[in-house]
């Protein structure tokens, strides 16, 4: 079974998935596929950016936290 090539088509008209939908439901989950990740911090949303097909990135503006 070919698991290097996963294709996605913005264009696609079709609707069609280009994922190997048989590959993945013969995946066995394994326990360190289950590590909490990270909080998000500030920091990491200084750094955040905005991407959308066909426009131009975009620095994500967060709002401040806290009373207003």
């Amino acid at each position: 079974m070919n698991e290097n090539i996963v294709v996605f088509s913005l264009t696609s008209t079709d609707g069609e998935i280009h994922s190997d939908l048989q590959r993945m439901d013969a995946h066995v989950i394994q326990p360190e596929e289950y590590e909490e990740i990270p909080e998000i911090t500030e920091e990491d949303l200084t750094q955040a950016v905005i991407k959308r097909p066909g426009q131009p990135d975009q620095p994500f503006l967060a709002r401040p936290t806290g009373a207003s």
